[in-house]
Parts: C-alpha cells; structure tokens; sequence
C-alpha cells in the first residue's frame, strides 16, 4: 500500500537492529557455550564417581575380607591355617611388631630429650593407642610408667632375658589366645639413650584395634592406585582415621559434616572441595559394613589436574564455536540487512516512480487543458501582431523602428509561451520511443556543434572527448537528443560569468556512459534531490522542466541518469545507457 507525501512511512533495516540481532545471537551462543562446558565438567565428575564407587566397592571387599579373618589370628595357637592365609597373617604380624618397636623407640628418644612425668608418659599411651608405657632401670626396677600391669617385670622371661643382654628386643604380641580375660601384650628393647629397658602394654582391645588398622592399611596399599588419585582413606564410626595411603593422617579424627552425613546413608556421596592447602579434589565416600554392623567410611580423593586440561580444551573448542557461529551469525544478518534495504530501496523507488507517474498524469491532464486554452488566443495574437507589421506601420522612421522593435519583442514572447506550451502537452501525451539503429558519437556531435555559437556569446568554452568506436545503439535519436539537449542547456545556464562546459563519453563491456560537467555554480546539496521533480527550479525564469524531461527520456531507453555537485566548483552528470 502506497503512501500519502505527508504520511510516508520510512521504512529501513537499521544498524541498530543489526546490532540487537547479534547481540542476540552472541547472548544464545555463549548460553548455549557455558552449558556445554558445564555439561562437559558433569560428564567428568560423574564418570569419576562411577570410577571411585566401583574401586570403593573392591576395597570394601578386601577390607571385610581382612576384618573377617581376623578372628582366625585369634584362635587357639596350633591353629591350621591356608598357606597363603598364613603368610598374610605372618606379613600383618610383622608389620604391627614393626611399629610398635618403632614407636618404643621414638618414645626413648624423647625420654631422653626431657624428663616426662607419669601423665606424659600416659598422654604418649593414648596417642599411639597403648595402655601403659613402662621405663625399667637395668636391674628391673620400674622407674616411671603409667597404670602398672598385672605381670611385674622380672617374672616375665623375655624381659629377663633383656635385662641379662641376651637380647635387644622383646616382642609378646602373637602366638596366645585372646578370648576370655585377656594377657597383656608388649613390646620392649633395650634402650640406646640410657641403661634400662622400656616396654609397651596393650590390653586385649587395643591390640584387636592396632591389629584391624594394619589389615585396613594393607587392604589399602594392596588395591593399587592409578595416576590422579590422590588419596584412599578408611574412618571408622568415629571418624577416626585407620588407614590413609599416606601414613601421617593414620589416627587423625576428622570432624566434617558431609563424612557424617555420607556415614549415616547407604548410598555412595561425592563432593568437589577444596582443603585448606592445596588444589580442588573431588571425593566420593561410601560408608560400610560387616554382618550388617556398621564398621566405616571408605574415602577416595581424585585430583583435578587431569580434568582441567581436557575442560580447557572443550572451553577453546567452545569458543572457537562461539566465534565461528558468531561471524557466521553476523554475516548472515548482514547479508538479510543488505538484501532488506536493496529491496526496500527498490520499493521505495518504486513509490516515488508511481506517484511521480500519478502526478504527472494529473498535471498533464490539467497542462493539456491549460494548453488547449492557451493555444488559440496565442495564434489569434500571433495572427493579429503579423497584421499590425504589415498593415499598420507608422511612417515616421523613428516611430517605425521602435514600432517593429515592441513587435518583435512580443512575436519573441508569444513563441516562448508557445514553447512552453508545447512541453506541458509532451507531458500529457503517452510516452512511445521511436527506436532505431543509431550512432551515438554522431548523436552527440551534432548536439555540441548545436550549443557552439551560443556557448560563445556567453564566453563558454565546450571541450568534447567522444572516443571513436562508440557502438551503435537502438535508442529514438529524437528523444536522446532532446535529453542532452535539456542537460547541456541547464549547464550552460549555470555559467553565468563564462567557463568550461566538458562532453565526454566511453564505452564499457555492457553499457555506455556520456559525461556532462560544467564548471558552474553549483547545487546545494539539500537540493541535489530535488532537481529531478517536474516545476522544481533555481533559476527565476526556469520552469522545471528541463532534467525531469531527460531524466524521463534516459530511464525509458533502460539507462540511468545521476547528477553530482559542489557548489563553487560545478556539476556533474552522467548518462548510462545500455547497449
């Protein structure tokens, strides 16, 4: 639907909505970027945590196996064990006699370093999980301890035997039966710092209890660990530690929400934490149990490292995407833009050429009237002024001249009203082109060579540059000429104080071109756009005509025809016709 000149609606694809468009499209794709990351690092964690359930799961296996084995340790001596029961057995006996003989010897160590009074030493026996530890003076005399065992020094004969340096080292742990009122376990040497012997008790519980860590560690250290994790750990209900592949956190007691809470269900739990030194770790903890008691936490910690580079590399992947469907986005966008505006372009061209169309249809109807009107008293006047010449001259001579003088001047007037009558009826009358084969470069020299005398007497110089072999052309020579004539009389007008009016013209591959440029005043160019509309002028006896015409007559050969300007240094026209 065609617009009123006043209510046009200005229709266009601004830059602005552009902008929004991509905004948009950015917006999506980095969306659409940080779930797939995110996506991604889900991936990973529950990949590991399927990992971690199922080597926590092997672990639960071996740790209830050990556990449950334990008992036979327990039984009467001259129990028949399986051979490679038997050498478990022989290996964790070894391994719990190991550290007790190791912490006998760092407690000497510190004994002799700074005397330690009874609450000490009983301090130092709740820290390694004994009940006593006792100094004994090289005769057997019990020179500090802390609750005295029931079997005094001397009567035990491997202690005798230290005492009498038979021996460096005691050890009474294995070999006994454990149920009913249990003996005292120990482990004694001889001590390096000073003469004495000093010994390690343990009741029937603790060593039940040093005797379980040490198959939960061997549990943990037989498993075997790949690379990136970082950690097994085992807490009992307490969140004691009794195993940890790092030995040093082995009886820390661990004081945190999510163990207590993993503790407490049934199904495995996973977090990503960061400790208090150190990188991110994500740990799954599953609780367990034997013959449905609850014994622990099983605990495996995964380090980052091997996921950060791999989500490093999908976050580059995910931004070269981003940029990618971005430029793609863009260019797409851009690509409607240009289409949009060359289209709404063309619609509004179109607009304009129908109501250019529509207003020429109502001005020629009405220029056809006014000219019908208009011709005939101007031949009656015509008619009358020849009469007058002929019939009534006066005989002075003076009064003659200035009589033909008045009657010429009016005979001029009369055949410029008659001129511009004949164009308003060229407006009302149907455009038909009478198209034959014609030559352009003859066209346009008969044109120059028509403005020469004129172009003279107003002190214009008229430079052409027609190439020869300009094709031949189906034009209406008669129509072609009218338009340069109209342009090259616009030019010439513009000068008015003498100056250069240039003809020049080439051919390219599928058109034409013809260059007019006068060296005139110019036009503003706020007015540029107005040149082309029928009675627009900016000359005071001008009457508009002139460029509508030939602007009309080279758009009806298919051509086109721009103007260019600066006011003060001229104007420019070109002429595009297709051959």
């Amino acid at each position: 639907m065609l617009a009123d000149h006043g209510t046009r609606v200005k229709r266009n694809f601004s830059p602005v909505y552009l902008a929004i468009l991509s905004g948009i499209v950015l917006t999506i794709l980095i969306i659409n970027g940080l779930l797939e990351v995110s996506r991604a690092r889900n991936g990973f964690y529950l990949l590991l945590e399927r990992e971690g359930i199922a080597h926590l799961q092997y672990l639960e296996k071996n740790i209830q196996e050990s556990i449950e084995s334990l008992p036979l340790i327990e039984g009467p001596p001259g129990t028949h064990l399986p051979p490679a029961l038997a050498e478990y057995f022989l290996s964790l006996e070894e391994s719990v006699a190991e550290y007790l003989v190791a912490v006998a010897s760092r407690l000497d160590q510190a004994v002799a370093e700074k005397p330690l009074t009874p609450a000490d030493l009983q301090s130092m026996a709740d820290q390694y999980g004994v009940t006593s530890i006792e100094i004994y003076d090289p005769k057997g005399n019990r020179l500090r301890g802390g609750s005295t065992p029931s079997e005094s020094a001397p009567e035990n004969p491997l202690l005798r035997e230290l005492f009498e340096k038979k021996r460096s080292v005691a050890i009474d742990l294995f070999g006994k039966q454990w149920t009913g009122e249990a003996p005292w376990f120990f482990v004694a040497i001889s001590r390096k710092s000073a003469p004495g012997v000093i010994a390690l008790y343990l009741n029937r519980d603790q060593m039940e209890r040093t005797v379980r860590q040490f198959a939960v560690q061997r549990a943990i250290s037989d498993s075997g660990l790949r690379e990136g994790i970082l950690y097994v750990s085992v807490v009992d209900t307490q969140l004691n530690t009794l195993g940890h592949t790092d030995p040093v956190f082995i009886g820390n007691k661990l004081e945190d929400p999510f163990l207590r809470n993993a503790l407490q269900s049934d199904q495995p739990a996973s977090r990503l934490y960061r400790p208090p030194k150190g990188d991110e770790i994500f740990e799954v903890a599953k609780s367990f149990s034997i013959d449905h008691k609850p014994m622990g936490l099983i605990r495996i910690g995964y380090s980052q490292k091997e996921i950060h580079p791999i989500l490093s590399h999908i976050q580059k992947n995910v931004i070269l995407s981003i940029l990618f469907f971005l430029i793609l986005g863009i260019a797409a966008v851009a690509f409607v833009w240009v289409n949009q505006n060359r289209h709404l372009k063309k619609m509004k061209e179109m607009e304009d050429r129908i109501q250019l169309a529509e207003r020429l249809s109502s001005l020629g109807h009405l220029a056809a009237g006014v000219a019908h009107e208009i011709r005939n008293p101007l031949n009656a006047i015509g008619m009358g002024l020849q009469r007058l010449k002929k019939e009534f001259l006066p005989e002075d001579p003076l009064k003659k001249e200035e009589y033909i003088g008045f009657a010429d001047l009016i005979s001029k007037e009369i055949r410029r009203v008659n001129e511009i009558v004949e164009q308003f009826l060229n407006l009302s009358r149907p455009f038909q082109l009478n198209r034959r084969m014609s030559s352009l470069e003859e066209l346009l020299k008969s044109v120059s060579a028509l403005f020469q005398e004129e172009a003279h007497t107003h002190g214009i110089t008229i430079q052409t540059e027609i190439r020869p072999g300009l094709p031949w052309m189906n034009v209406d020579p008669e129509r072609l000429t009218q338009a340069f004539i109209n342009i090259m009389k616009n030019g010439i007008q513009a000068m008015d104080h003498g100056g250069k009016l240039r003809i020049e013209s080439r051919a390219l591959k599928d058109r034409v071109e013809v260059v007019i440029s006068d060296t005139g005043a110019g036009i503003p160019v706020e007015q540029i756009e107005k040149v082309f509309n029928y009675y627009y002028t900016t000359r005071e006896q001008g009457i508009g005509l002139g460029l509508p015409i030939a602007h009309r007559i080279i758009e009806a050969h298919g051509g086109q025809l721009s103007l260019e300007s600066q006011v003060g240094s001229g104007t420019t026209v070109t002429v595009t016709l297709p051959v």
